[in-house]
Parts: structure tokens; C-alpha cells; sequence
């Protein structure tokens, strides 16, 4: 039985027209509107992700050149560091130095003992204690600790051990001590990745056949 309308009131029309709107719009709603909504929700929460990722990147740009100070800052540290301690390199300036010092005085020279390092400690740098042992006049030692400690390099006198010789003619005091510097150790350079396939081995097929 076919549903008319023509024995209607006009209003009953317009009602069902608007109740068929509605259901065609809420229909609309679920079946398309409410995805494009959530896609637009992600797209924004993507966006914001985006803008919140551009301002920190401005930010450490802005600190960019503070950055490049510290870094020069702390090399030029660096570079004072290591002309106060000797690395590796330079032990034996140290040793040779040591060696021109005692020569020079008038001392007797009864021990010199230069140990090895320790390169297998973690510290960027090691003590090196050098040991020595020598008979010479008060003030020609006092002369000799005065230049050890003016030394360009760290070089500090320590566990000083003195006595009156028997015979005070020439020489007047036996000493023991130790020369003390700290040895800057080079960080090892990382090993290579091993390189490529050696040139003209393997990759192609060799041709055989007859002539």
C-alpha cells in the first residue's frame, strides 16, 4: 500500500521532510563526516608536533654561536693544559732537562731513576715521579729546586730526605727527593673499519672456452 500525502495537512509534509533531512544528515555524520573530523584531528595534533619540533630547532639555532664560543673556550683550556703537561711526546724534553740540570751544578749524582709510565690508566693524564738522589752544597740545591719548580711543564719537588755529609769539604748535604709532573696520555685513535675488497679480486665470471 503506497504512502500518500494528499489527504495531509501541509505541515505533515514538512515534517517528514525535515525528519528525512535530519536522518540524511546524521547519516552523512557517521558514514563520512566523523572520519574526515579525526583525520583532521591527527593532522593538527601532527602539525602542532611540527611547530613545537621548529621551535626548539630556532632556539638551539639562536644558541648556535654560545655554543661555538664554549667550544673554542675549552680548546684554548686545552691548549693550556697541555703545554703544562707534557704528553707522551715530550718526555724525553723532560728527561734530557732533568739530566742538563743535574749536569750543571756541582752535584754529585748518586741516583737518577726515570720509571715508566702508566699508559694503561683511564685518567687523560698520569703522575711520572722521578727519582732522584744526589750530594751537593745547600744552596746549589736550593738553586736546583728553584728551577726545577719554574719549570714551563707542572714539576713539583716532593718527599725531600736530606742528611749532613761526613766530609763537608766540597759538598755539604746528601738529598733524596722526587721530581713529580703529570704526563698528558693522547687518546688512542679509534681503529679502521677494514677497507673493501682488494682491487682485481673476485666479482666476474671467468670466461673459459676455446679458441
Amino acid at each position: 500500500m503506497a504512502l500518500t500525502l494528499d489527504d495531509k495537512p501541509w505541515w505533515v509534509g514538512l515534517l517528514v521532510g525535515l525528519v528525512l533531512a535530519v536522518l540524511c544528515v546524521v547519516a552523512v555524520e557517521y558514514l563520512f563526516v566523523g572520519d574526515v573530523k579525526a583525520e583532521i584531528a591527527d593532522t593538527d595534533r601532527e602539525i602542532g608536533q611540527l611547530e613545537e619540533k621548529i621551535q626548539q630547532g630556532r632556539a638551539a639555532e639562536r644558541k648556535l654561536p654560545q655554543f661555538r664560543e664554549e667550544v673554542k673556550r675549552l680548546e684554548q683550556e686545552l691548549e693550556k693544559l697541555r703545554r703544562i703537561l707534557p704528553s707522551q711526546r715530550n718526555t724525553e724534553e723532560i728527561i734530557k732537562k732533568v739530566k742538563s740540570l743535574v749536569d750543571s751544578g756541582e752535584f754529585a749524582l748518586r741516583h737518577l731513576n726515570f720509571p715508566p709510565l702508566n699508559t694503561g690508566s683511564s685518567d687523560p693524564y698520569v703522575e711520572w715521579p722521578i727519582s732522584i738522589a744526589l750530594d751537593a752544597r745547600y744552596h746549589d740545591l736550593a738553586q736546583l729546586f728553584a728551577k726545577l719548580g719554574n719549570f714551563t711543564r707542572i714539576m713539583n719537588v716532593e718527599q725531600i730526605h736530606m742528611n749532613a755529609l761526613p766530609n763537608q769539604d766540597v759538598r755539604t748535604i746528601g738529598a733524596d727527593f722526587t721530581a713529580k709532573t703529570f704526563v698528558y696520555i693522547e687518546p688512542k685513535e679509534a681503529p679502521k673499519p677494514p677497507g673493501g675488497p682488494k682491487p682485481g679480486g673476485g666479482g666476474g665470471s671467468e670466461s673459459g672456452g676455446g679458441e
